[in-house]
């Protein structure tokens, strides 16, 4: 009798065995699996952190706005910086660096 019931307990534990390694298989490489939700979990927190910096440059162009809008000088320094704009009877220069120039 014992080596019956010896017997029915290595083949009962080799099914849990098997079940078990199935059940962590289906776990980690199912569709929906542990490691696609760490890949999913990264991917979040890249985007939620795109969506800071974007926020903050968003934030400091309405900075900027606003002082165009309120201020003369600041609207004409950037005329003058960006588009090259002046006033009448008003010569402009343009130097160019050094390493430009040498390609």
């Amino acid at each position: 009798m014992k080596k019956i019931n010896n017997k029915k307990d290595r083949i009962i534990t080799w099914i849990y065995f098997v079940i078990l390694i199935f059940l962590v298989l289906f776990l980690f490489f199912n569709k929906y699996g542990l490691i696609k939700y760490l890949e999913l979990k990264s991917e979040i927190n890249s985007i939620e952190s795109t969506i800071e910096k974007s926020k903050t440059e968003i934030d400091s162009l309405n900075e900027n706005i606003k002082s165009l809008k309120n201020s003369d000088t600041e609207l004409e320094k950037v005329a003058r910086e960006k588009f090259l704009m002046k006033k009448e009877n008003e010569k402009a220069f343009k130097f160019e660096d050094k390493k430009d120039s040498l390609r």
